[in-house]
């Protein structure tokens, strides 16, 4: 069983809590936040404190609730999060990895529909698709398939993410979130991963105008100063040969 940090978003295992004046209280061992539930009665808080290893809230509902308490009254809901949900499954052959589910578009991911010809989100024309076009490299896929296995960890995730963007395939790992995403809607790990490619994208992009401009302000003074130096350079060529002929013209007339 694992729970969801309110701070950094990252999924951890519920190895340790204790309940302090009524609240149920589980620290984060990846930020050190201590997350904070409190209590409805001291039913619920005995239940917690009777399996310090989270033993106790086995028998949770799939919500994520603390069990019920005497007298029908819930305990506020702590974000559990259980690794074999079903929905959340997802195979590991390549088919499933790199290719969407029937219903989407091949090329972008975009829900389809049987009678259209072309998506309406990228423009791709169904016939014409070439699957090698939009195949990630060899070293990506390798550790897709690795991320695959260990899912929960977002460490991985992160290390995925640093190999695509040095590669160069940012567009890529963010085809397969969308593939990931197409076959578990419900997965929370893969929307948010979603969301830091694009992050990661914004930050490769030139800032504003400004940059541009004085990027093109440089090349322009370069370019100026070449012709310079070029039109002193043909001027002494110019000079050079005059000189000459005037040499050679006196010494004919003597």
């Amino acid at each position: 069983m694992k729970f969801q940090c309110e701070s950094c978003e990252r999924l951890i295992p519920l190895e340790a809590f204790r309940v302090d004046g009524g609240t149920l209280v589980v620290p984060c061992q990846r930020c050190g936040v201590e997350n904070r539930v409190r209590a409805a009665t001291a039913t619920a808080a005995s239940v917690a404190v009777a399996s310090p290893t989270g033993e106790g809230l086995e028998g949770a509902e799939s919500s994520g609730e603390l069990p019920s308490a005497r007298g029908g009254v819930q305990a506020p809901a702590l974000r559990v999060i259980r690794g074999a949900d079903p929905a959340l499954r997802v195979p590991l052959d390549d088919a499933s990895l790199f290719s969407p589910p029937e219903g989407h578009c091949p090329k972008c991911v975009s829900p389809r529909r049987e009678q259209d010809v072309s998506c309406s989100a990228c423009g791709l024309v169904y016939a014409n698709f070439l699957p090698e076009e939009h195949s990630p490299s060899e070293s990506l896929m390798e550790a897709w398939r690795a991320l695959a296995a260990r899912w929960e960890d977002w460490e991985a995730h992160d290390r995925l993410l640093n190999l695509a963007m040095g590669r160069g395939e940012l567009a890529g790992a963010g085809r397969l979130y969308r593939v990931r995403l197409a076959r578990a809607p419900d997965d929370a790990l893969a929307r948010r991963a979603r969301d830091e490619v694009v992050r990661r994208a914004s930050m490769v992009v030139p800032s504003g105008p400004d940059e541009a401009s004085a990027e093109s302000l440089s090349t322009r003074r370069l370019r100026a100063a070449a012709v310079a130096v070029l039109f002193v350079v043909v001027l002494g060529l110019v000079a050079f040969i005059i000189q000459r002929v005037r040499e050679l013209m006196g010494s004919s007339l003597m």
